[in-house]
């Protein structure tokens, strides 16, 4: 056996390269959910709950008059985002007097155009109770936008005490 020469370069073996993230990024929460299909609301008929090829990460919901209400976990659990969809017609505006038309018309005005969308999210980890804060966000915010659209956008901020229905709204396309 040969004695290595000291003058060789010695062999090094590559040592593989740790990705380093940002000081400035925060750490990669992830929350551990249950299946949607557990945490998705039941609604009263007419509504109906259309399967999903993903039942776990989303649920869909369906109107005779053509509303869709969808479901969706966002990446990591961190949020479940929520939308409603109105129906392709309005509500015809009746034959009456002027102002009884007026007041459909303003009606038909206030309420979200049809192939519209309006969206609120619920964030997971200010939820206690997720299921009952899913159904009340469906209930109380989504489905009364189809007759009277919200005018503003209600944002949540983190506190130290979580708040039960922390939600964000806002008008999409």
């Amino acid at each position: 056996m040969t004695e290595p020469d000291p003058f060789d370069r010695p062999g090094t073996t590559p040592a593989p390269r740790r990705r380093r993230r940002p000081a400035f990024a925060g750490p990669r929460d992830e929350i551990d959910l249950p299946p949607l299909d557990q945490l998705a609301p039941t609604l009263d008929p007419p509504w109906t709950k259309e399967d999903t090829d993903t039942p776990d990460r989303t649920a869909a919901y369906h109107h005779p008059d053509g509303h869709r209400i969808g479901l969706r976990v966002q990446p990591r659990g961190l949020a479940i985002q929520t939308w409603i969809t109105a129906g392709p017609d309005l509500p015809p505006i009746p034959d009456g007097t002027d102002i009884e038309q007026a007041e459909a018309q303003a009606a038909n005005d206030a309420r979200i155009q049809p192939g519209r969308t309006w969206h609120a999210v619920l964030t997971t980890r200010t939820s206690k109770a997720m299921a009952a804060d899913l159904g009340d966000l469906v209930r109380d915010r989504l489905i009364p936008a189809l007759t009277r659209k919200p005018k503003h956008i209600t944002t949540s901020t983190p506190t130290d005490a979580p708040q039960p229905n922390a939600t964000t709204e806002g008008p999409a396309t």
